[in-house]
């Protein structure tokens, strides 16, 4: 994504605060009034996109759906779950409503864990919204986020801005695949109030931290926020010892614009159902009974350039009961197991290793050169000499691209491997059905 302009940074300041007030007080709201937000919400994204945008039209014209009878939430059932391949194969001209081009929107490309790629739009007002979201959650995590906190964001991508006009909210950004010692220099030096990083990202940076580092890195530091790989509770709770401030999860996603649910200090994974609908469905499609591990389905409620509704995002979750309550006093619904995307690290003769999270980056910045380019694509260990890159191509890939993705991965992998690219007309499933991203065979 493009960086904000100065005048989107004027807007932001402007048009941000009004949605702050109306985020924040959702978190207020009796369980009553939330469903009938949810209700309000659901059916003008529903009729929105029905209205305006083709692919829905289609999809639901073929299902025999009268949008007029989709009154609440209790009818998001009757409608059909949109698949990845829904969303490829329509991007842009049927997946974008009307009003709406590549010119007037900003993209970004994922790859989940289907190791498929996605293009996902949003409008100018979609952006917006997303980033007051995420200063929700690090008010959440950190009971209170001035605008003098410094974040620093160790992530694949820069954040569209360093900060807010007149300094405020200042981050600071790591890229992930910056080595060791550069991340952990620019880490104590930036002494953050919030850390925002993969897990693995975390495990590699501690790997070079002293005593002296870590006080260093303390002399600020409120919370540590990990995001877009799995974590275990136990794990979060070894490195808040260590650093001794609360580790807490956040789970997001490109398509879903953001963030779905995260931790509060209480330990509660809540769902911020105000802007996202969740489901959990069997392995029939149909919606299962809390507190069963189920698949993930999920309805943005605020993206009007590219609506996302009911959309199978491929992770595996439990519901914890509507009336469960939590310390921090929320009535949002908290997730009681998450099973997200588990990736393989690879190893090398010598014992080093690469995370999950750094060879997710490795194959993630491939497909943010070449998007157009790769179609799917896949990282695999086959010996502790030997690494693959299979991909499917588009019609638009050469041979000399085909040598550049070689060399540059061979480069990121400091030339421990002997990596080939190799064309592939589908990427290996686990049994799950998921197409990791990085997969070890030693």
């Amino acid at each position: 994504m493009r960086d904000f302009t100065t005048e989107e940074l004027e807007k932001l300041s402007i048009d941000g605060y009004k949605i702050w007030k109306e985020l924040n007080h959702n978190q207020s709201l009796r369980r009553d009034e939330l469903d009938k937000l949810k209700d309000e919400k659901f059916v003008k994204m529903v009729r929105h996109a029905y209205n305006n945008v083709p692919m829905y039209r289609a999809k639901y014209d073929s299902h025999g759906i009268n949008i007029n009878q989709i009154k609440g939430v209790k009818d998001i059932a009757k409608l059909p779950i949109i698949e990845k391949d829904d969303l490829i194969d329509n991007f842009p001209h049927n997946s974008l409503a009307e009003g709406y081009t590549l010119d007037n929107v900003q993209t970004a490309i994922t790859g989940g864990s289907s190791g498929k790629v996605v293009r996902v739009a949003y409008s100018d007002d979609t952006m917006i919204e997303r980033v007051v979201t995420a200063y929700r959650i690090y008010h959440m995590m950190m009971d209170g986020y001035p605008d003098y906190y410094r974040q620093t964001y160790v992530y694949t991508g820069v954040y569209p801005f360093s900060s807010l006009p007149e300094g405020r909210f200042p981050l600071t950004h790591i890229w992930t695949l910056d080595s060791v010692e550069d991340s952990r220099e620019k880490l104590v030096a930036s002494k953050p109030h919030m850390l925002t990083l993969y897990p693995s990202k975390l495990k590699d940076i501690m790997t070079g931290l002293s005593q002296d580092d870590i006080d260093a890195i303390r002399t600020n530091l409120k919370c540590i926020n990990v995001k877009s790989e799995m974590s275990l509770q136990q794990e979060r709770d070894q490195w808040s010892k260590i650093f001794g401030v609360p580790v807490l999860d956040e789970y997001g996603s490109e398509e879903l614009a953001g963030t779905v649910a995260a931790q509060c200090p209480h330990g509660g994974y809540h769902i911020w159902e105000d802007i996202n609908i969740v489901e959990v469905v069997d392995e029939h499609d149909q919606v299962i009974e809390d507190e069963s591990l189920g698949e993930l389905i999920a309805t943005n409620l605020y993206n009007w350039a590219m609506p996302i509704i009911r959309y199978r995002q491929g992770d595996m979750i439990q519901l914890k009961p509507e009336d469960e309550t939590c310390g921090c006093g929320r009535i949002f619904r908290q997730i009681g197991d998450f099973k997200g995307r588990s990736n393989s690290k690879f190893k090398t003769r010598e014992g080093k290793e690469y995370s999950p999270g750094y060879l997710l980056d490795v194959g993630y910045t491939r497909l943010m050169k070449y998007g157009e380019h790769l179609a799917s694509w896949q990282l695999i260990q086959d010996t502790l000499d030997n690494v693959y890159f299979d991909c499917i191509p588009t019609s638009k890939m050469t041979e000399q691209i085909k040598v550049d993705i070689a060399n540059e991965i061979d480069s990121l992998l400091h030339n421990n491997f002997d990596v080939t690219v190799r064309f592939v007309d589908d990427i290996k499933i686990t049994p799950r059905g998921k197409r990791n991203q990085i997969i070890s065979n030693l």
